[in-house]
């Protein structure tokens, strides 16, 4: 419960109190039947001065709680600008962080294609080289025309004899 709050509910009750006082005094008068002016004026003094009293009293009251209404207030807008200005520089900062990360990331994604442009760079040399190193021998046939006829001339004779002789 604040102090506002406090001071609300012992004004009120203080008033409630006083007002039961001047209910009883306003029916005691009511009750009553006086003489003379004089009595009247006697009775009604207390009841005026009870009231004005009351009166001042709940000026003050509420000039109380209008000052501690402000006072809460100006506190809570202290508080609340503080909180923003907290907020603003978590937000500037936050706002730093992303723009970082996001040169980080950019910095990332180039290192990457670099890194996969030598990959594939140094995966080609290896092939080659491993190639060239355990390639297949070359086997060259050179062929001797004349050397091959003389071979196959007694071949191709005995085959176009018998081809003659059918």
């Amino acid at each position: 419960m604040s102090k506002i709050e406090t001071l609300r509910q012992s004004a009120a009750v203080s008033n409630e109190t006083r007002l039961e006082r001047l209910a009883s005094q306003i029916e005691a008068l009511r009750q009553a039947k006086h003489q003379s002016v004089e009595d009247l004026a006697t009775t009604l003094e207390p009841l005026a001065q009870a009231m004005a009293a009351l009166a001042d009293e709940t000026r003050q009251t509420l000039a109380e709680i209008e000052r501690k209404s402000r006072e809460q207030g100006e506190t809570f807008t202290r508080q609340l600008t503080e909180s923003v200005e907290g907020y603003k520089d978590a937000a500037k900062e936050a706002n730093k962080a992303a723009k970082s990360l996001d040169k980080a990331g950019q910095r990332m994604e180039w290192t990457h294609y670099a890194l996969a442009l030598m990959t594939g760079l140094f995966t080609a040399a290896l092939v080659s080289a491993f190639w060239l190193w355990l390639r297949p021998p070359i086997i060259q046939n050179s062929l001797d025309a004349q050397a091959v006829a003389e071979y196959l001339k007694p071949a191709v004779i005995e085959a176009l004899k018998r081809s003659k002789n059918k």
